[in-house]
């Protein structure tokens, strides 16, 4: 029996800490209102993927929306994030 946890799934496959994996899993979650999918069903579902690095947790979530895997209602998707040298024009 594998008693692998899907942190160290992640952390092991991108090369992250187990704490980072852990937040990026929390921010799949997250990216949905109610229903969450579990920490396996994410790895589960990224397995099935060819990612050079690991993905923006709301790019997962939509991923997982759209192919159907997760069909429950998400949130927003979280704003941009601003570079410094595009404050200053």
């Amino acid at each position: 029996m594998d008693r692998t946890r899907p942190f160290e799934v992640i952390a092991g496959r991108f090369g992250v800490s187990h704490e980072s994996a852990k937040y990026f899993l929390g921010q799949v979650q997250k990216r949905f209102k109610k229903e969450r999918p579990s920490h396996k069903l994410i790895v589960a579902y990224m397995s099935g993927r060819k990612f050079e690095f690991l993905p923006e947790p709301h790019d997962v979530a939509v991923m997982m929306h759209a192919d159907g895997v997760w069909v429950h209602p998400m949130r927003a998707a979280p704003p941009a994030s601003i570079d410094e040298e595009d404050l200053y024009f």
